[in-house]
């Protein structure tokens, strides 16, 4: 893997999400949290609805299309109708820029 530029730090509010298109078309949704910086894959196991379009509720993430639940951390599966997690990126944040462990 290898460290790519998703998005600057201000453009994330606290609890707050972003979808950021990577160079090969995927679609991930970067997470903000008190406690740090997140990023899993955008588009629901369930439908394909886009996660940063959805809310966060607590430390999950509810999708905007059938109210299926992540969590932001790790993209474990938290409710129905989904029943399959996505996949979670590694993520750092340097010179209020953050960047996703993805590619080769």
């Amino acid at each position: 893997m290898a460290w790519v530029e998703a998005c600057a730090l201000d453009d994330l509010d606290v609890r707050g999400m972003k979808q950021v298109v990577m160079e090969d078309g995927k679609k991930i949704a970067v997470i903000r949290m008190d406690d740090g910086v997140f990023a899993i894959d955008d588009t629901c196991s369930h439908a394909e609805a886009s996660l940063a379009e959805g809310d966060i509720v607590g430390d999950k993430v509810k999708c905007p299309l059938h109210g299926a639940e992540f969590e932001v951390r790790t993209g474990a599966v938290k409710s129905f109708p989904a029943v399959v997690g996505v996949q979670k990126y590694e993520t750092k944040v340097d010179d209020d820029t953050v960047f996703v462990d993805y590619g080769e």
